[in-house]
């Protein structure tokens, strides 16, 4: 086990495995079972695309709650029948996608070392029911991959990255904003390695100027901007 989790390209390969395996299980059992293995939100994925594939709106499909982002990615599975499954290979190379970034944060961040930064990161490489959910057509694997990568730009103190980022993930889906407050409070002098630039920073005012550092201003315009910008632009279409 210990030389399983010293070698990436044995864990990434088993969590790709995995995803494979469950991905033609799929298949058969859609095709052999009246208890389908696609997640019916799939169904809504695919005909939102068939929509904009004939440049209607996504939202001519019933129940389709999305970004019309989500339904242009999915464009590929209205081209032959074969293509019909493109956006659950896609959402599970989210998945890996996402672990791969959860090794690189641990490691560049975390300072840990790559046998125990696999360790972690594959309890969502190789979690059977991460793998299963994306196989079966859910998108939560987009969202992973967003959610890590904002981690890793706030870790690097790449706050415009970051910003752009939380838009992005709440346009996308709202429930990233609940990392917002996280964030901003962590972007402080002591964590952004800034010198206190107030000298009254030990009194409430000055306290309360400290805690509008650039940074965090940073974050939440542009945060705010993204969000307002895509929704805008999808709504205008």
């Amino acid at each position: 086990m210990a030389t399983f989790f010293s070698s990436p390209s044995l864990v990434f390969f088993t969590a790709i495995l995995l995803r494979v395996v469950l991905f033609f299980y799929g298949l058969w059992q859609d095709a052999n079972s009246p208890v389908k293995y696609t997640d019916i939100d799939y169904f809504v994925f695919t005909d939102a695309a068939r929509y904009s594939a004939s440049d209607l709106s996504p939202y001519d499909r019933e129940t389709y709650r999305y970004t019309p982002l989500l339904a242009w990615m999915l464009v590929p599975t209205t081209w032959t029948t074969m293509w019909f499954s493109f956006g659950k290979a896609m959402f599970a190379l989210g998945d890996i996608v996402a672990g791969w970034l959860i090794v690189h944060v641990l490691r560049s961040s975390g300072g840990l070392s790559m046998d125990r930064s696999l360790k972690f990161a594959s309890i969502w490489l190789l979690n059977p029911m991460v793998a299963t959910i994306s196989t079966r057509g859910s998108s939560e694997g987009l969202l992973g991959v967003m959610v890590v990568a904002l981690l890793w730009a706030v870790l690097q103190r790449r706050v415009i990255l970051a910003g752009f980022l939380l838009g992005l993930g709440v346009h996308f889906k709202i429930y990233p904003f609940i990392y917002g407050p996280s964030i901003l409070w962590w972007l402080d002098e002591e964590h952004l390695d800034f010198p206190t630039r107030h000298s009254d920073a030990t009194t409430g005012p000055g306290k309360i100027r400290c805690f509008f550092n650039t940074a965090r201003l940073t974050v939440t315009s542009v945060s705010l901007v993204t969000f307002l910008a895509l929704n805008s632009i999808m709504y205008s279409m």
